[in-house]
């Protein structure tokens, strides 16, 4: 009998610190050097050899020449060795790097170097990033959690609280699965503002987030809960549409009249681990196309308002602090979601045939 992926499993976690008590940001430039960079996470397993990236960004007010020079992984190759690129006043690039060897690691952490030299003088910036991808699978939503080995999971730590997810696609339903370490479980209630839960947001790759509240969304997102009482069902809310105006989202709303029929969920509760099993059918999105080697974004929130507050994926994965975006994600009624300005919710993610 298989069994899926546990948090007590062997997994390197990506640490974060929680909100409000930020140390040494990896993910600052130098002094004096207005240039951000970050190595964006595989979309497909590095011993497949793909092309990733690395953004690099001028937030100064005069143009920069910048030199991007990346260190992966010892025994690795890649190409190029560096690139050079000439970036205005604001402006962002993605630099592609071809992986032309690599290992993949059980534990999915993969440290990164990326050395920036500019007219100012040379800074390195530390990261570690995932193969954040979906492998083509169809499991059961059946609340048993067994159908989860073939996934590729991710897991990063927050104020001491682990949390691991696993994705899998096929053609009807994009499948999600959520194991969440907490010490109680706060379960929804109609009406009722206090309560854990995951927000999750998936879009067509290289989306991005408006600006302003009238602008349309570009993104579906969904609210997984479980129902109150000892066999309290699993629960799925979508929040939001492409195309739904932001502003509308960013007051609380009644959640009831925002169930996701169309999806199947299962909540359990497993000694301090809560499990979210969730599909929801591509249907329900229809901008997003699902095929192999598709590139999508999706980001994730976990609340947690009596133990440890939001816990955001997007701070995880190195997003810069400039990222941060109300505008990204809708407000939910959880105290804490409130107190935390999120991270933008377009992180790379890919549609892959298999982990192998």
């Amino acid at each position: 009998m298989r069994q899926g992926p546990t948090i007590l499993s062997q997994l390197v976690l990506l640490s974060i610190l929680a909100p409000g008590a930020l140390g040494a940001d990896l993910n600052a430039p130098a002094v004096d050097s207005p240039i951000l960079v970050r190595a964006e996470n595989f979309t497909v397993t590095p011993s497949t050899g793909p092309v990733t990236h690395i953004r690099v960004r001028n937030t100064g007010d005069a143009p920069s020449t910048v030199t991007v020079e990346p260190t992966f992984p010892a025994g690795w190759q890649w190409t190029p060795k560096q690139r050079v690129v000439t970036l205005e006043a604001q402006q962002l690039e993605r630099l592609p790097f071809v992986i032309e060897k690599a290992t993949d690691l059980k534990a999915n952490q993969y440290p990164v170097e990326i050395a920036v030299k500019t007219e100012a003088g040379r800074s390195v910036h530390e990261q570690t990033v995932v193969c954040a991808s979906a492998p083509y699978f169809k499991p059961k939503i059946d609340g048993r959690f067994k159908d989860w080995s073939e996934a590729i999971p991710v897991s990063f730590s927050h104020a001491g609280r682990e949390t691991v997810v696993s994705t899998h696609w096929n053609p009807k339903h994009f499948c999600i699965y959520f194991q969440v370490e907490e010490d109680e479980l706060n379960a929804y209630k109609k009406g009722q503002a206090v309560m854990d839960a995951v927000q999750f947001a998936l879009a067509p790759g290289q989306s991005t987030t408006a600006s302003a509240s009238s602008d349309p969304a570009q993104r579906y997102e969904f609210l997984l809960v479980k129902g109150a009482g000892m066999f309290g069902k699993g629960r799925c809310f979508c929040l939001i549409q492409a195309g739904t105006e932001l502003g509308l989202t960013q007051q609380a709303r009644s959640l009831e009249p925002l169930v996701c029929k169309e999806a199947q969920v299962a909540v359990k509760r497993k000694g301090k681990i809560t499990l979210y099993e969730c599909a929801i059918p591509w249907s329900a999105m229809p901008s997003i196309r699902a095929d192999v080697g598709r590139e999508i974004c999706l980001s994730f929130l976990i609340h947690d308002p009596d133990d440890t507050g939001t816990r955001d994926w997007g701070q995880a994965t190195g997003l810069w602090a400039e990222q941060r975006n109300k505008l990204a994600w809708c407000a939910v009624g959880v105290p804490a979601a409130s107190k935390h300005i999120p991270y933008d919710s377009k992180v790379e993610w890919g549609l892959c045939s298999s982990k192998h």
